[in-house]
């Protein structure tokens, strides 16, 4: 239906869009449910996350002097 804009359509659809306008990816809802109930359940890992900290900000130039 033209009448609606693409993300009410995609949500009616199940999925949630990208972007507000002209949404080029959207995610099934139950994806995202997913996701949720996995970094609510999982064990906190100190080190992944911070290796992964490092890693992104090693990305972007900056360094942590931490070890």
């Amino acid at each position: 239906c033209k009448c609606s804009t693409a993300p009410h359509q995609l949500m009616s659809m199940g999925l949630f869009a990208c972007a507000p306008i002209a949404p080029s990816l959207a995610v099934d809802l139950r994806v995202l449910q997913f996701v949720k109930t996995l970094f609510v359940c999982q064990t906190p890992n100190a080190t992944a996350w911070c290796e992964a900290l490092e890693v992104f900000l090693a990305e972007r130039g900056h360094t942590l002097k931490s070890k």
